[in-house]
């Protein structure tokens, strides 16, 4: 995991954290439920996941316990995970890439919801701004420095005339990167 990787995923954790004392609620036995809801396996995801319970566990220590749950890649999966984690009424929710943190948007309004390895929460519809976000959720993005790339391909090939740019349409988040390297 890269470091700029590792900082944003100690960021979320440490985002969690703050959430959970505002909330200044816990189960019975004083502990938080944290449901962690993950699209995929995938290295990058797993290291993200892996992170912040690390991170949550060295600042909340045994004060936390996890529900850790897969989807498998399957959109009707994160829906009925996030259900779960609303009827089971978690402390906080932790979504891991796009569709886990829509599907966990859509299931609450209440609960708080950190995400991560998400490009760009305007885009994936779950909050109104990045200054002002309006709702309960929050997170660290995965966006790439697309201007730095393009300038990076212009001094490699400074007579680059026409660059391809090969995104997948039914993704936002991949959309959103296609208009910043087309800008």
């Amino acid at each position: 995991m890269t470091m700029k990787r590792k900082m944003r995923v100690i960021a979320a954790a440490a985002m969690a954290a703050v959430m959970i004392a505002m909330t200044g609620e816990t189960t019975g036995d004083g502990t938080y439920t944290v449901g962690i809801i993950q699209q995929l396996e995938h290295a990058a995801l797993d290291e993200a996941t892996k992170g912040f319970q690390d991170t949550l566990t060295e600042k909340l220590g045994d004060k936390v316990t996890f529900d850790y749950q897969n989807a498998q890649n399957e959109q009707a999966n994160c829906a009925t995970i996030a259900t779960k984690f609303v009827s089971n009424n978690v402390d906080l929710i932790m979504a891991n890439a796009t569709t886990a943190l829509q599907a966990s948007a859509a299931a609450t309004g209440d609960i708080p919801i950190v995400g991560t390895s998400v490009t760009d929460y305007v885009t994936a519809g779950v909050i109104e701004s990045n200054d002002a976000p309006g709702y309960n959720v929050t997170g660290a993005s995965d966006l790439a420095p697309v201007d730095q790339q393009i300038a990076l391909l212009q001094k490699i090939v400074p007579d680059v005339q026409k660059v391809a740019i090969v995104y997948c349409s039914a993704e936002p988040n991949s959309q959103f990167q296609s208009q910043l390297a087309q800008a």
